[in-house]
């Protein structure tokens, strides 16, 4: 982490920094070696998100205020960042530097994860997985589908809701991961569309219980 935070502090002599922490395949167990690196930063004195590479790594820069709408699901963060927000569970079995400052605010985000978050996390996956499933239907994002559907059976056996994927789900996840792109074969369109009606119909019932 050392490497990051100095790459960070040189790219941004200006900003006093928050947080960094592993998000992506990494934060989610599922990183290569020839994965990208995702990487969540957090800066005072910074305005707005930035989405860069620098070498190995895939940086998601945020304002701090950037970061908290993120958190609250606020839609001026558009879906494609507000559907990552459930990175936030994999900090703390990561390596990951946070700065005092921003210790207490960070702890009421982490457990401010509830069956309101939930709701709100499938809404925003759902608006950015079917907009790319409009314009291409092989996307490496979808396994965020699969990923989420093995979080939700974790929580209704457990009450636990963080970042484990149970099975038949992370194997699927796997699967889909590893062909959708090198297996022309492969066709995913009918699961995918079931995932999405899964969720859809989860998140209302959901809301409709008075649980979102």
């Amino acid at each position: 982490m050392n490497d990051i935070y100095n790459l960070i502090k040189g790219t941004f002599p200006n900003t006093e920094i928050l947080l960094i922490y592993y998000g992506g395949s990494k934060a989610y167990g599922l990183d290569e070696n020839t994965s990208d690196i995702d990487v969540t930063i957090v800066l005072e004195g910074f305005k707005g998100i930035l989405h860069l590479f620098i070498g190995k790594y895939d940086l998601f820069v945020f304002s701090k205020e950037d970061f908290i709408k993120r958190q609250q699901f606020d839609d001026s963060i558009i879906a494609y960042h507000r559907q990552a927000a459930d990175n936030i569970l994999g900090i703390k079995t990561n390596e990951y530097y946070l700065n005092p400052v921003f210790s207490d605010e960070l702890e009421i985000m982490i457990s401010n994860v509830d069956n309101s978050f939930i709701c709100n996390l499938i809404d925003a996956l759902l608006i950015y997985s079917k907009s790319v499933f409009e314009v291409n239907r092989k996307s490496k994002a979808f396994y965020h589908l699969y990923r989420v559907r093995g979080m939700i059976e974790h929580y209704m056996q457990t009450g636990v809701f963080d970042l484990i994927v149970d099975e038949p789900w992370k194997s699927k996840m796997i699967e889909y991961k590893a062909n959708y792109k090198t297996n022309p074969e492969a066709n995913y369109e009918e699961e995918i569309v079931f995932l999405f009606e899964y969720l859809e119909n989860y998140r209302n019932e959901m809301i409709e219980r008075g649980l979102g």
